[in-house]
């Protein structure tokens, strides 16, 4: 059955999201009644919850402190604000003036840390955009990728959704490889067995990059995983099998040497000119 969506925007009202369920595993059951539609008894239960208990006890202590002491609740306000200021940036946030606008109610609300990332999260105040920790962890993927030779074929969209996804911890690293690695294997089906054992793409294809680069006479790092021939030549199908296949080294070259690229180059000349220097030499004339 689906999830009852009024039920299911409620929860997420509240902060119970999968998150905050794998720090406090006792909102799974209040979340389930949330999604099964029993939204009388699922805000009951939530009540009665020990995370909801501690968290009112707080926010309680805050709001009085608002209204009774002004002067200790700015200087502690303060003090939170800075510590999450420093904690977020340095988790990836991109801190801005109107991010830092939503710490208070989230302040008042006795939030945790990870209620506080939820709530700016939910916020879409921050677009996909992402620092720190995070954009380390992004780039890493990125790289992963081009290792696997599927950085050139994903679009920013999908980009965008990671980073919000390691941001929010509702994605991990390693979660993120498994999906790339299947990505490169239904892309490179000849090279899908090295994958799965853990040889890349590009370490599976190397000698064949390094090939070209000399055949073409350019640097094998211009040779990227989206040129024409490179990905023609690790596309390749067996026309006697049908069934994707790599070539061997000898069949690399004579593929190499068969395009137009090569006609241009210096080593393709001088073959010419030793093949015309050879036709003489069998006639006699030189």
């Amino acid at each position: 059955m689906a999830p009852n969506k009024e039920g299911v925007a409620q929860a997420l009202a509240l902060g119970i999201t999968e998150t905050i369920i794998a720090t406090f595993p006792e909102l799974q059951a209040v979340f389930d009644l949330f999604a099964e539609g029993n939204i009388a008894d699922a805000r009951i239960a939530y009540f009665n919850t020990p995370y909801y208990k501690d968290l009112t006890s707080t926010s309680q202590l805050r709001n009085s402190r608002k209204q009774t002491a002004p002067g200790v609740y700015a200087q502690e306000f303060d003090a939170w604000r800075q510590a999450q200021r420093v904690r977020l940036i340095a988790e990836g946030f991109m801190y801005t003036p109107e991010i830092e606008a939503k710490l208070e109610e989230s302040y008042l609300r006795g939030d945790n840390d990870q209620q506080v990332e939820m709530t700016i999260l939910n916020s879409g105040l921050m677009g996909s955009n992402i620092g720190g920790s995070a954009l380390g962890t992004v780039n890493s993927l990125k790289t992963y990728a081009s290792d696997q030779g599927i950085d050139r074929i994903l679009p920013k969209n999908y980009w965008d959704k990671i980073n919000i996804g390691i941001i929010s911890g509702t994605l991990t690293k390693e979660s993120i490889e498994e999906e790339l690695k299947g990505f490169s294997i239904s892309a490179y089906p000849a090279y899908a067995e090295g994958i799965k054992a853990g040889r890349s793409f590009y370490l599976q294809t190397s000698a064949a990059r390094q090939q070209m680069a000399n055949i073409y006479e350019v640097d094998v790092d211009t040779i990227t995983n989206d040129n024409p021939v490179f990905k023609e030549m690790t596309t390749y199908i067996n026309p006697k099998t049908g069934l994707p296949e790599q070539m061997g080294l000898w069949a690399q070259e004579k593929f190499l040497k068969s395009k137009d690229e090569w006609l241009y180059k210096k080593n393709a000349q001088q073959t010419f000119d030793d093949l015309g220097l050879k036709v003489l030499r069998d006639m006699g004339l030189a």
